[in-house]
């Protein structure tokens, strides 16, 4: 784990190996992975169970920031959370699992919600983050590189899930990225639906559960924002 002021995230493993090392976790080996196959799994040459290093369980420990596994003596154990996040019949509550994970890192996601989704590019970063941390803008940059790539990563998860970002391919991506059906799927009605549906011009969310209604209101939110930043000449001919 690395801390930049108040908060703490994980700068050694990336959230597609820990998508990956929970799904074997949990359909190769029942639940319980050993040490020695996890870092197996992470792309170690280790050889002896007893002599694992110490980079390679920070590498765990990051691993679990996320929340789909959790340290067990000797090994790791997937979550409920894993269960939802890797579910491979139905990819909307998929979707959603990863959402959860990825907001148990706080730093993600408060900068996601400051930002609006967008990650500033390279030149404003280290400002844009000093603000977010409440640290200097030297100290922020030290730290830019490594949290802009966790960013990179994680945002487009986000993004998809809060109809943020429209999908612009039918095609599944692999494990370590969301599962994103066509735009006109996503807001079809030959579904049975639970609760609800929220539909905008930017996509939309099945509302089913309480986590689900929160990323409706954020949703919400974020068209207010739009509309309340439209001049009213815009808003006139809109």
């Amino acid at each position: 784990m690395q801390k930049i002021g108040e908060y703490e995230y994980p700068d050694k493993i990336t959230f597609k190996e820990v998508l990956d090392l929970a799904e074997d976790t949990l359909t190769k080996y029942g639940g319980m992975i050993s040490n020695f196959d996890a870092a197996k799994k992470l792309g170690h040459s280790v050889t002896n169970p007893t002599a694992i290093s110490g980079w390679i369980f920070k590498r765990f420990e990051d691993a679990c920031t996320f929340g789909l596994l959790k340290k067990e003596r000797g090994g790791l154990r997937s979550t409920d959370l894993a269960i939802e996040a890797l579910d491979p019949y139905d990819a909307e509550r998929a979707n959603v699992g990863k959402v959860k994970a990825i907001r148990n890192i706080k730093l993600v996601a408060d900068a996601f919600d400051a930002w609006n989704g967008e990650i500033p590019d390279a030149t404003a970063f280290p400002a844009k983050l000093a603000q977010i941390t409440n640290i200097s803008w030297q100290e922020a940059q030290k730290q830019a590189e490594s949290v802009r790539k966790l960013f990179i990563e994680l945002f487009p998860y986000l993004k998809s899930s809060t109809g943020l970002q429209t999908p612009i391919s039918g095609e599944p991506s692999d494990r370590g990225g969301m599962t994103l059906p066509k735009h006109e799927e996503t807001i079809s009605t030959d579904r049975i639906m639970p609760f609800g549906e929220l539909k905008t011009t930017s996509g939309s969310i099945i509302v089913r559960d309480e986590d689900t209604l929160n990323i409706a209101r954020q949703l919400l939110d974020l068209l207010e924002k739009q509309f309340k930043s439209k001049k009213p000449e815009e808003q006139q001919s809109a």
